[in-house]
């Protein structure tokens, strides 16, 4: 009895003390904008990718995530908002790619905001863009927002979360 009650005890709170007060709660998916295109939004599943492109760059940077219930700041804790404010697809494998996707953030801390970060990429396509899906361009740049976001909140958790704006100005730099 004693040794399960030890070990149900070293299970439960390392988990417990993870996702206290260090971490940070992010939706399953960024929310969209009015302006993004419709068959960006069913056929590319990129929202759910950039909430998961952010929580995998975070986590590689040591910053304890975890998956909100849902998109809204909780009155206690740290919640990270992350929203699509632009999606532009024209091009295609045989003519060459041109896409692009802006997004924003808010830090929140006990329901109110104290840092936002706005950032955009834009791709070609990269190596063998000529292989690519169009959706797959655009994960290539929501996967680059996510380290760009990812490197933003390490530096708002390592201020003590003090309000900031986006260092960068209203976006970050555009790579190819």
């Amino acid at each position: 009895m004693k040794k399960n009650l030890l070990f149900f005890l070293a299970v439960i709170f390392p988990i417990t003390g993870f996702a206290g007060d260090a971490s940070v709660m992010i939706a399953p998916a960024a929310t969209f904008s009015s302006t993004i295109p419709s068959n960006i939004q069913t056929e590319c599943n990129l929202a759910t990718y950039q909430a998961d492109a952010v929580r995998r760059h975070a986590e590689a940077l040591g910053i304890p995530v975890a998956t909100a219930e849902k998109d809204e700041a909780p009155p206690s804790g740290r919640f990270l908002k992350l929203r699509i404010e632009s999606a532009f697809s024209s091009g295609n494998a045989f003519i060459g790619h041109r896409k692009q996707v802006a997004i924003s953030a808010k830090l929140f801390e006990d329901g109110k905001e104290i840092a936002n970060f706005a950032g955009a990429r834009d791709s070609m396509g990269g190596a063998f863009g000529g292989f690519k899906g169009s959706c797959t361009v655009l994960e290539r740049c929501a996967d680059t927002l996510g380290k760009d976001v990812a490197g933003w909140l390490k530096a708002q958790l390592a201020a003590g979360n003090a309000p900031a704006k986006n260092p960068a100005g209203s976006e970050a730099p555009q790579t190819k």
